[in-house]
C-alpha cells in the first residue's frame, strides 16, 4: 500500500468515524429531551404516556443498532456472516 492509498483509506476512516460520532451525539441530545419529559411529567405527578416510552425505545433501539453496525466488525470481526465475509484466494471467487 502506498503512502497515498494509505492517507486517503485515513481521511476516509476519519470521515466516517467523524459522521458516526454525529448521528451518535445528535441522537443522545434527542434521547436526552425525551427522558427530561418523561421526568418532568413523573415528578409533577402525572403517568408516563405509552407515547413517550415507546419514542424513548425506538431512538434508543435506532441508536443501539447503529453503533452496533459499526462497532460491532471492530469488537467481534468473528461475528460476521459467512456469506458477508471477503473471499480470498481463487477458491472463494464468485461467478
Amino acid at each position: 500500500m502506498t503512502a497515498t492509498l494509505r492517507i486517503e483509506r485515513v481521511e476516509e476512516l476519519s470521515e466516517s468515524s467523524y459522521l458516526m460520532l454525529r448521528n451518535t451525539y445528535n441522537m443522545l441530545r434527542e434521547m436526552k429531551g425525551m427522558v427530561d419529559r418523561l421526568h418532568l411529567s413523573a415528578t409533577q405527578g402525572g403517568p408516563a404516556s405509552l407515547d413517550q416510552v415507546a419514542a424513548l425505545k425506538l431512538t434508543t433501539d435506532r441508536l443501539f443498532d447503529e453503533l452496533e453496525r459499526y462497532l460491532r466488525p471492530e469488537c467481534d470481526p468473528d461475528s460476521a456472516d459467512d456469506a458477508a465475509r471477503t473471499e480470498t484466494g481463487m477458491d472463494g471467487m464468485l461467478e
